[in-house]
């Protein structure tokens, strides 16, 4: 189990020569273990079948066991998925913002326990007291502040607005119920405690000095257009959401894109608490409440075993999971740009609860 191969093995499958999705299947580090030899062959049924295309990493105890990566980034040019490509992270994004605000909270520049009114005096009465804490663990009472495309144009104040005069779907602290305003909300907060943009603070307090060269908002002029993977999903296949402006619509709460070795370097960096001072408490995987941690990630029971995630989808095929087993040291991140009927936008899930975890945790168990 512990002696791991290191190999660069690409297969391709083509059934139509006319077909644009093409089934090729690239062997980046694979353990010799039995265990990963049946995840493969269970991964590359599901790949063939056209459920997904994208990047599966598989880390115990700090160890790659799997890297692979399936399928195509870009079908019109034929260019093959892997390490360097990169992805929609969906929600995910919401992790790097939970971490602003526990990185401001490490340094003495906001408190977990503060409410609204701190930062928005002519907030209604009703939201005048939703915490820090509240936002970060969904249980704010605030709805979802828009229905329309996440690429809607809209200026901070715009959002502000919008959140700050819908009426609550739940009194603070009573309900857990997902909410992007909060996280919306959260970003604004960072702009206002840090006197930096959002984006400006994650780039230099956060991504920099990690060293996540390949993870960045959308129109990031950093990351490189070439390496971005395109979406197969859905209505309008082909299309990338980096090339989107990022507005209020979305920031705090998804829009940003990342390298399957970048997301294992950034939860790397939530678990060790390396996003913060040193020395500093790492409230990360602090419980919020019974569902939600600090940090933005869920935790929840799939198979008797506790898993800690963070999960997104977005237009265009797009889907991305980050899956955590402690009793195990188990990780398992997905980034995706296709999938077909079977799952659709539950891809990720889907792929990890039904082909995935049940392999591995047999093994552990």
């Amino acid at each position: 189990m512990r002696q791991i191969g290191l190999i660069l093995i690409t297969f391709v499958f083509i059934g139509c020569s006319s077909s644009p999705n093409v089934s090729s299947v690239t062997v980046i580090t694979q353990s010799n273990s039995i265990v990963v030899t049946d995840l493969m062959h269970e991964l590359e049924r599901e790949h063939i079948a056209g459920t997904f295309d994208g990047m599966v990493l598989v880390v115990h105890e700090r160890e790659t066991l799997l890297e692979a990566a399936f399928g195509l980034a870009d079908r019109q040019q034929m260019r093959k998925n892997d390490a360097d490509v990169v992805y929609d992270m969906g929600s995910i994004a919401k992790t790097f913002t939970a971490a602003a605000v526990l990185q401001l909270a490490a340094n003495n520049r906001i408190e977990l326990t503060q409410t609204l009114v701190d930062f928005y005096p002519n907030a209604p009465d009703e939201l005048k007291l939703i915490t820090i804490t509240q936002l970060l663990g969904h249980t704010s009472g605030l709805d979802n502040f828009h229905n329309d495309s996440d690429f809607e144009f809209m200026d901070k104040a715009e959002a502000e607005r919008r959140i700050l005069s819908m009426p609550l779907i739940a009194k603070p602290g009573d309900k857990t119920a997902y909410s992007n305003a909060a996280y919306t909300l959260l970003a604004a907060i960072v702009e206002k405690v840090s006197h930096q943009p959002f984006q400006e603070y994650i780039q230099t307090q956060i991504l920099s000095p990690l060293h996540l060269h390949k993870t960045g908002f959308y129109q990031d002029g950093r990351l490189i257009d070439s390496k971005i993977a395109r979406g197969y999903g859905g209505d309008d296949p082909g299309q990338t959401t980096f090339e989107k402006e990022l507005t209020w619509a979305l920031m705090g709460a998804g829009g940003m894109v990342t390298s399957i070795d970048d997301l294992a370097t950034w939860f790397s960096a939530l678990r060790s608490g390396r996003f913060l001072p040193e020395n500093s408490l790492n409230d990360a995987f602090t419980k919020a409440n019974e569902r939600w941690l600090l940090g933005s990630l869920a935790q929840t029971e799939i198979n008797g075993n506790t898993v800690i995630q963070m999960g997104g989808s977005t237009d265009y095929g797009y889907t991305a999971l980050i899956q955590f087993v402690p009793h195990h040291d188990l990780m398992i991140i997905l980034l995706l740009n296709a999938h077909n009927n079977k799952y659709r936008n539950a891809t990720h899930h889907q792929l990890s609860r039904k082909h995935i975890l049940p392999i591995l945790l047999r093994e552990f168990e």
